[in-house]
């Protein structure tokens, strides 16, 4: 009984496709597509990725810091527009765009399509986004941080 699996799967080893009887062989299998890494969306998906993680913890980074040296220091969190913070920001909407821009080549949208919906999304985005915590951080200034029901 053992020698007969074993002689099973050695036969079932050493058979090649050429010797086995499978009509139309290509329609059961597909050609495999080499695709260059420079142009892999799943490459520039995990890049974007790896973009919004590490720019989105520095920007928390610097956030929790000037949050930890306005409760500490009393030193105002309010000039947020110093190069550390429009650097990190503007990375992590960049690191959007390409993750946007993957995802909808993915789905076989034209790259300059897919490239000016992600930067207009990226931009409204961060826009707005930026402008919510720079009102956060006036409230936290001033002292006067509104509930999150209070703002609908």
């Amino acid at each position: 009984m053992v020698i007969n699996i074993i002689q099973n799967i050695i036969t079932f080893i050493a058979v090649s496709i050429d010797e086995a009887n499978i009509p139309n062989i290509d329609e059961f299998i597909s050609d495999y597509q080499q695709i260059k890494p420079i142009e892999d969306p799943f490459f520039w998906l995990s890049c974007g990725g790896f973009i919004c993680l590490m720019s989105g913890l520095i920007f928390a980074d610097i956030m929790k810091s000037k949050l930890n040296n306005w409760t500490t220091k009393k030193i105002s969190p309010i000039p947020l527009e110093n190069p550390r913070t429009i650097s990190s920001w503007f990375s992590f909407f960049t690191g959007l765009t390409i993750i946007f821009v993957s995802a909808l080549s993915i789905i076989n949208f034209s790259i300059i399509k897919s490239l000016i919906f992600s930067s207009i999304i990226s931009i409204l985005f961060g826009i707005s986004m930026w402008k919510a915590i720079k009102d956060l951080f006036t409230q936290v200034e001033a002292g006067t941080v509104k509930e999150i029901d209070e703002f609908f």
